[in-house]
């Protein structure tokens, strides 16, 4: 590969990858650079969480706060009105209609750089640094090789764990949160439990009781936590230049935690929601992350956080609304407590032991199968992606201490194990949450991406002057 060559290779189509494919192509548009963009699915910009058909399953940021452009805040919703002319910035839209719209732009930027962006359907398995003139090979699943000056990473979530060791036997019955098409073959009349409470679970509850009718459906997690609803409401919340109660860093988990409640009952007291209290809390959220020490994150990561989740991270109204009939009705019943162990049971179903929440005794339940939504696995190590794997065998990632994805510096520049940034090595995702907590959500992600590629446009200009695209080797 010559030395100056200016490709860019990007592993992942989904949200991460496709907004900063678009970025890209706009700030390198004097420059010309080729741009692939590797996905295992020819479809692009839906991802797992936007990939599906069932238009009840909703977004839980709301279309005025959920376009792919900072800078254009009404984007999706104009998009949305072409459609249906009453959505406003308060609605809450399907995430079918938001993966549409993420394929809509990416067309957009394509026809407006025209010969610039390629698309590869592949799965990379492997990144090799060349030594001589900088770069690197890219490896595909297929065994056909890339070659290219800079790689993106943009990989998405990685699949669940199940907390339990299971063999063979019993792990045929454990079923992924998005493999619709096994939830949609499951069989009526029987029992599911669904391991997990939060929004993939309440997700896959209404998939489940809009397609089939099992006789009863429980939903278990740890504490029995259920997300909590957004309000009613199109006004945005008050701002605050800075969370003046929380005191100067540094700061201890449980003086975090507690002065915050404490701003909850001001405010209440005033007469606001406790809504405002989060949202005002939201643009700062990573400066008081990187205050904290390691220990304080992990102790962070064992106490507190499913507290915040659920108060974080909202259904949206109807959504709630919904929850809250199925769990009236008794169609649903939410656990809380811990998975024992699971074994097949002779009649076609698993018994499971399960310990409730502060009791001694354990129970048995008999399901006809359990779907994983205990959450996507951030850490990096055994049951990594092959090519996280592979890079952190390389020195060329360093997994993040607290289990939270991998270590990027300001630039999104991946960190290597000599504690330097692999120059041309990039990461953009919800692994940085181990460097800003706040960075799974599209309104981060799109900030995130539109830096990344700013930087990216401005190496490739100091670097390059010619711009072949990737090559194949």
């Amino acid at each position: 590969m010559a030395s100056n060559s200016t490709s860019v290779i990007i592993v992942g189509g989904g949200l991460s990858g496709t907004l900063t494919a678009i970025h890209l192509l706009h700030y390198t548009a004097k420059q010309g650079v080729s741009i692939t963009l590797l996905n295992p699915t020819a479809t692009l910009g839906r991802g797992l969480a936007y990939r599906n058909n069932d238009n009840d399953l909703l977004l839980n940021v709301p279309a005025g706060n959920m376009s792919a452009f900072a800078n254009a805040p009404s984007h999706f919703m104009e998009f949305c009105q072409c459609i249906d002319p009453s959505v406003n910035e308060g609605s809450f839209m399907s995430r079918r209609l938001y993966g549409q719209y993420l394929e809509h732009c990416l067309t957009e930027a394509k026809m407006a750089h025209p010969g610039r962006l390629h698309t590869i359907v592949g799965e990379a398995c492997e990144v090799q640094a060349l030594s001589e003139n900088g770069g690197f090979t890219v490896k595909l699943l297929s065994g056909h090789c890339l070659a290219t000056q800079h790689v993106v990473l943009a990989l998405g979530h990685q699949p669940p764990r199940f907390p339990l060791p299971l063999e063979p036997v019993e792990r045929d019955w454990i079923i992924d949160a998005w493999d619709f098409d096994r939830l949609n073959r499951l069989p009526s009349g029987l029992p599911i439990l669904i391991l997990g409470t939060g929004h993939t679970a309440v997700d896959v509850l209404f998939h489940l009781t809009k397609r089939i009718r099992p006789c009863s459906v429980w939903m278990a997690s740890r504490r029995g936590l259920l997300p909590q609803a957004h309000r009613l409401s199109t006004n945005p919340p008050p701002t605050r230049l800075s969370p003046a109660y929380l005191g100067a860093p540094p700061l201890r988990t449980r003086e975090l935690m507690q002065r915050l409640q404490e701003e909850v009952a001001r405010q209440a007291h005033r007469g606001l929601d406790w809504r405002d209290v989060l949202n005002q809390l939201r643009a700062h959220t990573p400066q008081l992350w990187q205050a904290l020490s390691l220990t304080e994150r992990q102790r962070f990561l064992r106490h507190a956080v499913a507290f915040w989740d659920i108060h974080r991270h909202r259904l949206a109204p109807q959504a709630a609304e919904r929850l809250q009939s199925l769990l009236a009705a008794g169609t649903v019943q939410v656990l809380a407590g811990r998975l024992l162990a699971v074994h097949k049971a002779s009649n076609d179903s698993l018994a499971l032991e399960f310990k409730p929440r502060g009791q001694k005794t354990t129970q048995t339940l008999n399901v006809a199968a359990i779907i994983n939504c205990t959450g996507p696995n951030m850490t990096v190590g055994p049951d990594s992606q092959p090519l996280l794997q592979q890079l952190a065998q390389d020195g060329l990632l360093v997994p993040d201490p607290s289990g939270l994805g991998l270590q990027v510096n300001d630039r999104h520049q991946v960190t290597s194990a000599q504690g330097s940034a692999v120059q041309g090595l990039w990461y953009i995702g919800p692994m940085l949450k181990a460097r800003y907590w706040e960075a799974i959500a599209a309104p981060e992600l799109r900030l995130h991406a539109q830096h990344l590629a700013e930087d990216l446009a401005i190496q490739l200009a100091a670097h390059s002057t010619s711009s072949p695209r990737a090559a194949s080797l």
